[in-house]
């Protein structure tokens, strides 16, 4: 091959074309300029043209394999060839057989699982509207109860409602009672004070054995045929009432185990005035018939209210439970001093104050707290919601709580926290004890202590007012004399 027909150079400046350098050849023993695009040296005019195909259909005659990323020319520059560094023409990666078999079966599995899941939806959706559907038709085949009735039907469960109810305390624990057992001899029955479906209680006279003691009872008698659970709470009431010993208490003095028609007795203290519902409805200034009837005045009611704040407050130090706390379940007797107590009759002489559901128990739902009509639990607490109704009814001279409404009324009323009104004649002092006591958390509930303390104060409140009024009319009646 002939130097002549090719381009000499000393360096690169002396080739013209721009894919050329200046490099030694060993076939022509000189410098040349050379071409790398076609991988020959440039033509006689120093250009770099040849037949081989251009670089982009190379791959369409035989394959070429990257070269490297750098060209190291004659001069040891490195130099960086943009066409050597890589082959757009061949394939970076090739895709492996597992891998295209995995992208195969997801493109399967998602549309799959899809399909399953509204599937398994639509199968849910359809068995609750069949459930529903059941449920339904179950309802319409039986006698339909108001929402009211559903709430007392859950007090179904509640435990027997004896007299007085065992808080859940351990110092009741062991508890003795002393009973007195009375012989049927040294009774007198004289006449009925009140009678119901499992008994009566009369007027009667107890007289000792030695005769040192002649004195009016009450006496409480179950009547015969009755059935065991009442005889069980009969029996209950004597263990529990002979526990207690306080002046505002009801004292059961004794029992005649076996009396003239064979069924026991209980032996009670007698009250002169009968409940306190009676003796307040007699009283009201609206409904007085008698003017020889006696007259209660706004210090007498509080004192009233006093005391069975203090019967309660000895109750709950001994871990009792009333659960039917009322002014009909409190007696009077001289000297307008009361007595908290439940002879059981109350049930069936006040048959409007109570609400059977069923088989259920007659239930006072117009002193009971919400918690009492909607889960059956009885506690201090409820016991001091019945307080402010018990407050109510003698502030408003022994009219019938929420009176001119239906028991149904009444539970919804305590579902949505509507409240007793302030009675006409009841102090904005009494009032807010009665408030003190309604609160719906039960722990924010006045104890009884406290309602007790709030009255005393408003008692001597009332008792300066009287005495400064009668000191300045007094004054009055001297200036008038002189």
């Amino acid at each position: 091959m002939d130097t002549e027909s090719h381009k000499t150079c000393t360096d690169n400046s002396d080739c013209f074309d721009a894919d050329a350098v200046c490099k030694y050849n060993d076939v022509f023993h000189a410098k040349v300029c050379f071409c790398f695009s076609i991988l020959q040296p440039v033509n006689e005019y120093g250009e770099c043209i040849s037949d081989v195909p251009p670089p982009d259909k190379m791959n369409d005659v035989f394959p070429v394999q990257p070269l490297g990323d750098l060209f190291v020319p004659a001069d040891n520059n490195t130099i960086p060839d943009p066409k050597l560094v890589r082959n757009e023409t061949v394939p970076l990666y090739k895709q492996s057989d597992s891998m295209s078999d995995q992208l195969t079966s997801i493109q399967i599995f998602i549309p799959l699982a899809s399909v399953l899941f509204v599937l398994l939806a639509l199968f849910l959706i359809v068995a609750r509207r069949i459930k529903l559907c059941k449920r339904k038709r179950r309802k319409e085949s039986t006698v339909k109860t108001t929402e009211d009735e559903q709430l007392l039907d859950r007090m179904n469960f509640v435990n027997k409602n004896p007299t007085y109810f065992l808080s859940p305390h351990d110092g009741v624990k062991g508890r003795k009672f002393n009973i007195k057992d009375i012989p049927s001899e040294q009774m007198k029955i004289v006449d009925v004070v009140g009678e119901g479906a499992f008994g009566q209680v009369y007027k009667g006279i107890y007289s000792a054995e030695d005769g040192s003691e002649i004195r009016k009872v009450a006496v409480k008698v179950l009547k015969e045929g009755v059935s065991n659970e009442v005889k069980d709470d009969f029996d209950r009431e004597v263990e529990i009432m002979s526990a207690f010993d306080h002046d505002n208490i009801l004292k059961l003095l004794g029992v005649v185990t076996k009396g003239l028609e064979g069924t026991p007795y209980m032996i009670f203290e007698y009250m002169l005035h009968g409940d306190l519902a009676e003796l307040l409805r007699h009283n009201d200034p609206v409904m007085r018939k008698h003017s020889d009837d006696m007259i209660l005045e706004k210090t007498d009611l509080t004192d009233v209210a006093i005391q069975i704040a203090n019967g309660m407050a000895y109750l709950t130090s001994q871990h009792f439970v009333h659960r039917d706390l009322a002014t009909r379940n409190c007696l009077v007797g001289d000297g307008l001093v009361v007595k908290i107590s439940d002879f059981g009759m109350a049930r069936d002489v006040y048959t409007c104050d109570y609400y059977r559901i069923g088989g259920s128990r007659m239930l006072p739902v117009r002193w009971m707290s919400p918690e009492s009509v909607k889960y059956g639990r009885f506690t201090t607490e409820s016991d001091i919601w019945a307080f402010g109704v018990v407050l109510w009814e003698i502030f408003s001279f022994g009219r019938q709580p929420y009176y001119g409404h239906s028991n149904e009324e009444v539970v919804r009323f305590l579902d949505e926290g509507i409240l007793l009104q302030r009675p006409e004649e009841c102090p904005s002092t009494v009032y807010h004890v009665m408030l003190g006591c309604w609160k719906s958390d039960p722990r924010d509930r006045l104890v009884f202590m406290k309602s007790h303390n709030h009255l005393v104060d408003y008692s001597k409140t009332i008792m300066r007012s009287a005495h400064m009024q009668s000191v300045n009319m007094d004054g009055e009646g001297d200036l008038i004399a002189s």
